[in-house]
């Protein structure tokens, strides 16, 4: 999720504790548990510092380490009895810690619902695991634990409990329900497409629109489905046209490339010669498609000795335009 996101459920999560007795009596214990996961909440995405080492070294390292099993672990025991000291609560050192504990859980799960996806099983497994239900930031999840924190800071302590408790319980069976929506348009999608080799279905911020690409062993077909309507949108050919141009080797080994082939499941790639003799060469994970262009995409510039003139990795769109990930 976003940053946001993960602040304001951290907040509620603290709202949350307020139904133990020893939180909600004591102000001093509930603010070092608000302290605590409202950290505990973000702490993963302190790997943003690799934006400084540029583009390719975040998109290397983003959701990797940071959100690894020994992480979930390592997290807690660095924030917990640090705020616990901080604010005073020693005696509730573990009690702290292990609100801090869930808060960092929720943060890594709640990324793998996101179509990104997050490198949660290493160090035993590098690969990057997601489940496609969830939007980066989904306005009902806002909504509702918006409306939670809204009603704690007016009701005050005493309600906070049960208003926090009703948003999580409604976000626990809204984020099921999601995961199992996807598994259904993921089925009507295998139907339709006979001979698939991989399916992916992205979500949309409307509930019953989803976005698909679908590989076969000839194409990649890219569409949405809209309720029940499959609206085809474009068709490539599986092997891209020009891929054993020189230039496209060449661009293999510039780290933005290298940086996105770790991470994309379903690469591509396209270039085209430029005016002054040299080439443009453009690499994109399939699954981040839109119909104008590809948001995702390592852009490297080549003269005509294949020397690298320019090279960049990001995403080339407005955070209100999809693909929402």
């Amino acid at each position: 999720m976003d940053t946001g996101s993960h602040l304001l459920f951290g907040a509620t999560l603290a709202g949350l504790a307020h139904l133990s007795p020893a939180v909600q009596s004591d102000p001093t214990l509930s603010a070092a548990v608000l302290c605590a996961t409202m950290i505990g909440s973000h702490a993963p995405d302190f790997d943003m510092v690799f934006r400084l080492g540029g583009a390719d070294a975040y998109f290397r390292h983003h959701r990797g380490w940071s959100h690894s099993l020994p992480a979930v672990a390592l997290w807690p025991l660095a924030i917990g009895p640090l705020t616990a000291w901080a604010f005073g609560c020693s005696s509730d050192l573990w009690l702290v810690t292990a609100w801090t504990l869930l808060a960092v859980v929720l943060h890594v799960a709640f990324d793998l619902t996101n179509a990104y996806g997050v490198q949660c099983l290493l160090p035993f497994r590098r690969g990057w695991k997601h489940l496609d239900a969830l939007c980066l930031t989904d306005p009902f999840l806002l909504l509702i634990h918006g409306a939670a924190l809204i009603d704690w800071l007016i009701e005050g302590g005493r309600k906070a409990g049960t208003l926090c408790g009703i948003a999580w319980l409604v976000t626990a069976i809204y984020t099921v329900w999601r995961i199992a929506y996807h598994e259904v348009i993921v089925r009507r999608l295998k139907a339709r497409f006979h001979g698939w080799k991989a399916v992916h279905a992205l979500p949309d911020l409307r509930w019953r629109r989803w976005h698909y690409v679908v590989q076969t062993d000839t194409d990649f077909y890219m569409g949405k489905i809209d309720g029940r309507k499959l609206l085809p949108a474009a068709t490539l050919p599986s092997e891209p046209v020009g891929a054993a141009h020189d230039c496209v080797r060449a661009s293999r080994g510039v780290a933005p490339v290298q940086a996105l082939l770790q991470f994309a499941k379903r690469a591509y790639v396209k270039w085209q010669a430029q005016p002054d003799g040299g080439y443009l060469v453009v690499w994109t994970d399939l699954r981040f498609w839109r119909e104008r262009d590809w948001p995702f995409r390592a852009e490297v510039r080549l003269d005509r000795q294949l020397n690298v003139v320019e090279q960049k990795l990001g995403w080339y769109k407005k955070a209100w335009e999809p693909p929402y990930v």
